[in-house]
């Protein structure tokens, strides 16, 4: 660590050393320093601007747990990026899973359509379904899929996601409730299976 100059890390060697022992105030700098560098890096790279905030806030927790380990081989900066893509990797491997989650909620079988009109019309049903899927908070829509679209038992259900059979009730009565009242139906309370 010792033999570290600011030319191989890109940072003050006393400033470095003070953030990796925990100093506080050392932190900060450190984030002042390379935040903004590592969000355009985010945004770059996801598209987003609505997950850059999280993403840098998940960079920089992760890598102030590690940095007592950096040894400096490379510059901060690369060390972060490295960091960084790790993240917005693991933010589309989660957005990939969240939409096909989503795109089998919204495949909803739809009636045989005989005009134009009516199939531009069940396309902006199933637009307004996936929109408002995509609202759900992330447990109230897993659950949704799992009893209403891949209809499994409130048991199974229960230990594919790791949470007692009340939670799992819950949140899928929730979640009718909430599409319910964004697509304009009325909701009776009870459990409706499948949506045609």
């Amino acid at each position: 660590m010792a033999a570290q100059t600011q030319a191989q890390t890109g940072v003050e060697p006393s400033l470095l050393q003070a953030a990796q022992r925990g100093d506080p105030a050392a932190q900060s700098r450190l984030f002042d320093l390379h935040h903004e560098r590592v969000a355009q890096q985010i945004l770059r790279m996801t598209g987003d601007p609505n997950a850059v905030d999280d993403l840098v806030q998940e960079v920089f927790i992760s890598a102030f747990a590690a940095l007592p380990r950096f040894r400096g081989d490379a510059r901060l900066g690369t060390w972060l990026y490295t960091i960084a893509a790790n993240k917005v990797r693991n933010w589309w491997d989660s957005n990939r899973r969240r939409k096909r989650r989503e795109d089998v909620a919204a495949r909803v079988p739809i009636a045989p359509v005989e005009t134009p009109e009516q199939q531009l019309e069940s396309v902006r049903h199933r637009e307004r379904l996936y929109e408002a899927l995509g609202t759900l908070p992330h447990p109230l829509r897993e659950a949704f899929v799992a009893r209403a679209v891949e209809s499994r038992s409130l048991q199974e259900t229960s230990k594919l996601l790791g949470v007692p059979v009340s939670t799992v009730s819950y949140r899928t009565r929730r979640a009718e409730k909430l599409l319910c009242e964004a697509l304009g139906i009325a909701w009776t309370g009870e459990r409706k299976t499948r949506t045609s």
